[in-house]
């Protein structure tokens, strides 16, 4: 066998003749996409990281006197400008206790060295102009990074194009329009109305300065907490308006979507109906369990969340499969080298164990079809199971998971199909693609199935996904190496679900309180409810 040299977790590959960096990497099996595309198109205009939905009026706002007092249209003064705004609200929020803020490490920091004052040009970048170790390392701060993609997809911003029509690299909210409800102009006027004009000024100073102080953070905290939204006012009102109208409304199509505004609804109602407090998971098992429906009916919104969960289960069963074998690997050979086929007989051998144990079964003669009638647990039972258990057992409770799901979501595969293409969401190898191909899997023996299953979905599958990730760098997410038939780990990667933005979604409403601290509905949460739903 040809020697591979490994030292200090970097290897030396002949066929790249380059050193290669192993990184820890994420979805291992490349599942994970169907489920990032189901809840991209059920909640636009959010993603994981908005921390609060005040910033979307604070950002159109910045723009606002951004455009009034710079008019600069060089991308280097717009981003100097958001940045010190930013690094100001990440040490006010750090000096008065305010959560959910980003920027607040570096900030913490400067607090602990006792200043009275702050230079805010050290506190945004370096001396040579770069980000790392500033108070955010991304150059257009955290406007750039996490607000400007969902801001533009909910019709608070545009991009200014230059004569020739190319865009000039700087952001500046939107004006009224007939296909916007609410318009960027509308929150920047709104957040303004709740700031004093004394903060305004104070505010806009530090900026120009480049200097805050620490009497200053304390009087600009009373206007921009960006935690709290004040009530009963014009600003609190268009948000919860934002999210009420259309997906992406500058976007002209014959059949605009409203899913933010259906799952909205949906968790409003979810909460009410089982009077428990809300969480994100809860809800999506929900939309899973009730296939798609309400009140029997197929709703469009919770079977895009059905869809959802579905992925959920079967990319987290995949990789705890991977995670367990890869487990077991380690306890069977260590750091060394062990014959991929001979491995993965003992990775079968170790499940059919288990099989036999729960089952007394013959794996050897009896098809998948037999085992799947044989399982009782539900969806849940198998999770909370593979979440608690050894290597072994958690590839045998995530094989029992993957059968599972077949013949509970066998009659709605072709609508999910049709669901899933009419919108744009999953692919040739998602959940319900490989699903509907099931049928003639059920008819191999349980033996055969197991190691056509690892070898082809697990083995195969990480080699083919981590070279699709390599690309043509050095850096590889690979967990194992093959080398003429014989497989050595590297390391190894925990079977999690993703996270779906509905708990970020939760987190606005409690900002609006549309729900309480405890996530449960509040008066004005009913009141909006009763609005919408009758």
């Amino acid at each position: 066998m040809a020697t591979t040299v490994i030292d200090k977790n970097e290897t030396r590959v002949p066929f790249f003749g380059d050193r290669m960096n192993f990184v820890t990497g994420l979805d291992p099996l490349g599942l994970q996409n169907p489920s990032a595309q189901a809840y991209s198109f059920m909640l636009p205009g959010l993603n994981n990281v908005t921390g609060r939905i005040r910033s979307y009026c604070f950002y159109c706002w910045l723009l606002e006197e951004y455009a009034k007092r710079i008019k600069s249209t060089d991308p280097k003064e717009q981003k100097r400008f958001m940045r010190k705004a930013e690094y100001i609200i990440a040490l006010l929020s750090v000096q008065n206790e305010i959560p959910g803020i980003s920027g607040t490490n570096y900030a913490t920091n400067r607090l602990r060295e006792n200043f009275t004052e702050f230079d805010l040009k050290k506190g945004i970048y370096n001396p040579d102009g770069s980000t790392t170790n500033t108070y955010w390392q991304y150059g257009f701060g955290i406007f750039g990074q996490y607000y400007v993609g969902p801001m533009r997809q909910i019709g608070l911003l545009d991009v200014p194009v230059n004569v020739k029509g190319e865009p000039l690299g700087i952001y500046r909210r939107t004006l009224k329009q007939e296909e916007l409800k609410v318009s960027g102009i509308d929150l920047a006027h709104a957040f303004a109305e709740n700031i004093s004009d004394e903060n305004k000024s104070l505010l806009l100073g530090c900026i120009e300065k480049d200097q805050v102080t620490l009497q200053q953070l304390e009087e600009l905290a009373e206007d921009f907490n960006l935690a709290e939204i004040p009530e009963n006012t014009k600003e609190a009102e268009l948000l919860i308006e934002m999210l009420m109208q259309v997906d992406e409304p500058l976007i002209k199509t014959e059949e605009p979507t409203t899913m933010r505004k259906e799952t909205l609804l949906h968790l409003l109602r979810y909460q009410k109906e089982q009077n428990k407090a809300l969480e994100q998971r809860d809800f999506t098992m929900y939309a899973y369990s009730q296939a798609g429906r309400y009140s029997k009916e197929i709703d469009n919104c919770l079977t895009g969340w059905y869809y959802y969960q579905f992925n959920e289960y079967w990319q987290l069963a995949c990789t705890a499969i991977f995670n367990g074998l890869l487990d077991f690997l380690e306890e069977k050979v260590g750091p060394g080298w062990t014959l991929q086929f001979g491995f993965l007989n003992d990775c079968k051998d170790a499940v059919v164990n288990l099989l036999q144990e729960k089952y007394t079964i013959n794996t050897k003669q009896k098809t998948i079809n037999h085992l799947i009638d044989l399982i009782e647990e539900s969806e849940v039972d198998l999770y909370e199971a593979i979440t608690a258990s050894r290597g072994d057992e958690r590839m045998f409770y995530a094989l029992l998971l993957i059968l599972k799901l077949y013949p509970n979501n066998k009659p709605n595969l072709f609508s999910l199909l049709e669901y899933t293409n009419k919108n744009g969401i999953g692919g040739n190898d998602d959940i319900v693609a490989w699903y509907l191909d099931f049928d003639s899997k059920c008819k191999l023996t349980i033996d055969d199935f197991i190691l056509e299953f690892m070898l082809n979905n697990i083995i195969n599958r990480h080699q083919f996904v981590a070279y699709r990730k390599m690309g043509g760098g050095s850096q590889s997410t690979q967990k194992f190496i093959i080398e003429e038939n014989h497989l050595r780990r590297i390391g190894n990667f925990d079977p999690s679900f993703t996270s779906p933005r509905v708990g970020r979604l939760i987190g606005f409403l409690r900002d609006l309180k549309i729900i309480t601290e405890d996530n449960i509905l509040s008066k004005s949460g009913n009141e909006l409810l009763n609005r919408y739903v009758k």
